[in-house]
């Protein structure tokens, strides 16, 4: 049984972690898959396919993961079939739930070179990917992708190709491409897209945590949650869980030491920055460590901040329910 089945056979919602470009490492990952007790599924940041079939080193610094994040489902862009199934054996030999193919990104420098949203004007190319990866790996093909270049009038038909070529589920970010992130999320024409398949498919966009999403998802599978999980790995539980101030350092402390062992302890300080940033933001009192952390070299330096904070009575202003 795959990780879609696993859910679908429980008649559970599949909510994930969205990926994230510069956020959804591994240490991220396993933060959001602890917290959320293993009850989610975890999407990486995107790889370039040609990257993973040129760079073993690459590969073997990306892909080794800690199993405590699976379900975890790599996400790829490209644009050459025979690449990505050489990547998606690469990454399926690193013990990955599955994989997931870009067909959302609408960075310029992305979609001209005919990857991520470049994909929904190239059918043929899209659904060739697709299904040689879906007929030789044996791990689960899915596809996320946007409502369509200007619009949701091809949304359905697309959707549909996708199923045929293979594709086990599909996530619809509820923005067009030339959108980009402007607006809000239009989830109508992803309903509409599930009424019309038989895979589950996902929406994503403007979901803050699991009682939005599942207020959100109607007819859905589920959905994915991106920028609310951002200092917020709580987000994925019920009720609007909110943390208390100790276990919220102990989280950042676990993330830094998780960022640590996986990337060293200088590219850890500088990446750890952003996310201690989110983690810290709308309390009161905590400006001058919340802006050392923005500057921190050391993982002592790190554990030191934290023991400070940890002695503070602090007000939690604006909550990230």
């Amino acid at each position: 049984m795959n990780w879609i089945e696993s859910f679908t056979s429980k008649n559970k919602p599949i909510v994930a972690l969205a990926p994230m470009d510069g956020y959804c490492d591994s240490a991220f990952r396993a933060v959001c898959q602890k917290v959320a007790g293993g009850n989610i599924v975890v999407f990486s940041e995107f790889y370039s396919a040609d990257g993973l079939h040129h760079n073993p080193l690459l590969a073997k610094r990306v892909l080794v993961h800690d199993p405590i994040e699976h379900p975890l489902v790599f996400q790829i862009f490209g644009n050459t079939p025979e690449i990505f199934l050489s990547a998606g054996k690469i990454i399926e030999s690193y013990g990955a739930q599955g994989v997931d193919i870009n067909m959302g990104c609408p960075a310029k420098k992305v979609v001209k070179c005919g990857y991520g949203s470049g994909l929904m004007v190239d059918r043929d190319r899209a659904m060739k990917i697709v299904n040689i990866l879906a007929e030789n790996l044996s791990i689960p093909v899915t596809v996320k992708t946007r409502l369509g270049w200007n619009g949701s009038d091809e949304l359905v038909e697309f959707g549909q190709a996708l199923e045929q070529a293979g594709a086990k589920l599909i996530t619809v970010h509820g923005r067009t491409y030339q959108q980009e992130y402007t607006g809000n999320a239009n989830w109508e024409p992803i309903f509409e897209l599930q009424k019309n398949v038989k895979i589950p498919v996902l929406g994503n966009g403007d979901c803050k945590n699991y009682e939005d999403g599942m207020k959100k998802k109607w007819n859905l599978g589920g959905f994915m949650i991106a920028r609310g999980s951002l200092g917020n790995p709580w987000c994925f539980l019920p009720e609007n869980y909110e943390p208390t101030w100790q276990e919220r350092l102990d989280v950042m402390r676990e993330h830094m030491e998780r960022m640590v062992a996986t990337k060293g302890e200088n590219r850890a300080c500088l990446e750890i920055r952003k996310h201690f940033t989110h983690y810290l933001h709308g309390f009161e009192g905590v400006k001058e460590y919340r802006k050392r952390l923005a500057v921190v070299t050391s993982l002592s330096e790190t554990e030191n901040i934290l023991k400070e904070l940890s002695e503070l009575d602090v007000l939690h202003l604006e909550t990230h329910k």
